[in-house]
């Protein structure tokens, strides 16, 4: 019986641990939920692309439990408050100079920035890029950056211009629609979640690049808007991380194409850029490994709905285990309990005592008796016999 009640005890306590592990599971999940990592996607600068041509890209970011949200302003001292990550899409209107102290002041605090370009585009302002508007904003002496867009410095306009990367023979049917395969062993950014093995982009170059992500093909080149066409002593690079110094912690990630990302759909693709390639592997890649995002679509969450009725039935089957112990235990080998008075006990216990004392008695009294007689006999006997002689 012991041995049954310590089952049903542990039964109990094993009921109660499991509801309360089901507790904190839950509730961490709803925490997890709560306090998810914040992208800050700005439209503010007069960007072509902005969340109408991104909608396949921010619903990606949103599937993966981040929360998007749009700045149309002009930065201030709040716009980046509980930010983690600003993206900025090829800007159409200039960084003024106090918005790009806040933005110094984000990323000094061990944020994070993604900057897209775009290439030169001449027969279509709409989409040409203007790269010199980001390098303003990376050259800042706090940071201590070194990566930059290419642009022609030498150019009398107001706005320099950039380059296209081109190549005249692996292509999606023009020079500047790059098909690109990728080496994942270059970084992380190309494997860690996703595998990333060829991009179709159209892109301007990077250049002083310290931290090389994608690079174009020995048959790449870029082709700047006035002169011949030109290379770098290394590689063609589209896609970097910013160089920075020892006391400047952000991560900072250049891309030479806005476009790439977008759902601009063109003919030659026959798709949409962002679902040409492996180019939204390479998005969803690149903005997890800037937030320092796990890869959350693997761990199975619980199911929050089930979470009352779950916690409902444990409970009722630890109570039932608990009270069945407790009666068990009472009732112990199936007998009737009942309830005697202490007087009731004491008599029923003298009487059991005086009738074993009376059965004691009367086994005792045969015994003594035949052995009188036998003496008795005995002595007639005798006598009987004197008197004879």
């Amino acid at each position: 019986m012991s041995v049954s009640i310590k089952h049903l005890l542990l039964c109990s306590l094993l009921c109660v641990l499991v509801s309360v592990t089901f507790v904190v599971e839950v509730n961490g999940a709803i925490l997890a939920d709560e306090d998810p990592m914040i992208v800050l996607f700005d439209e503010g600068h007069g960007q072509f692309f902005n969340r109408t041509l991104y909608s396949k890209a921010i619903a990606d970011l949103e599937d993966l439990g981040l929360r998007v949200e749009f700045n149309t302003e002009e930065f201030n001292e709040t716009t980046f408050e509980g930010v983690d990550l600003l993206i900025l899409t090829d800007p159409q209107e200039k960084i003024s100079f106090d918005e790009r102290i806040h933005v110094r002041d984000f990323l000094l605090a061990e944020n994070s920035m993604l900057v897209l370009a775009n290439p030169l585009t001449e027969t279509n302002d709409t989409l040409d890029g203007h790269s010199d508007y980001l390098n303003f904003v990376l050259d800042a002496q706090e940071f201590g950056i070194v990566s930059s867009f290419w642009t022609d410095e030498t150019s009398a306009q107001p706005k320099k211009p950039t380059d296209i990367v081109k190549n005249d023979f692996h292509n999606a049917g023009k020079p500047e629609y790059l098909i690109l395969d990728i080496n994942a062993t270059n970084h992380e950014i190309l494997s860690n979640h996703e595998n990333v093995s060829t991009i179709v982009t159209t892109s301007c170059s990077i250049k002083n690049s310290r931290n090389e992500i994608i690079i174009g093909s020995t048959q790449a080149y870029a082709d700047p808007p006035v002169g011949d066409p030109h290379t770098y002593s290394t590689n063609i690079v589209l896609f970097a991380l910013a160089g920075t110094s020892e006391t400047f912690d952000a991560k900072v990630a250049l891309g030479g194409s806005t476009t790439m990302f977008s759902d601009l759909v063109d003919p030659l693709l026959a798709t949409s850029w962002y679902e040409a390639g492996d180019n939204a592997k390479l998005w969803r890649n690149v903005v997890r490994w800037l937030g320092d995002e796990i890869e959350e679509e693997t761990i199975q969450q619980p199911n929050k709905e089930l979470y009352d009725p779950f916690l409902l039935g444990m409970s009722t089957i630890a109570v039932i285990f608990v009270v069945g112990g407790a009666a068990i235990f009472m009732v112990g080998s199936g007998q009737e309990i009942t309830v005697l008075k202490v007087k009731e006990k004491v008599e029923a216990k003298e009487k059991k005592d005086k009738d074993v004392s009376s059965e004691e008695k009367v086994r005792k009294t045969p015994a003594k008796q035949t052995k009188r007689d036998r003496r008795l006999r005995q002595i007639q006997k005798h006598a009987k016999s004197d008197r004879r002689k």
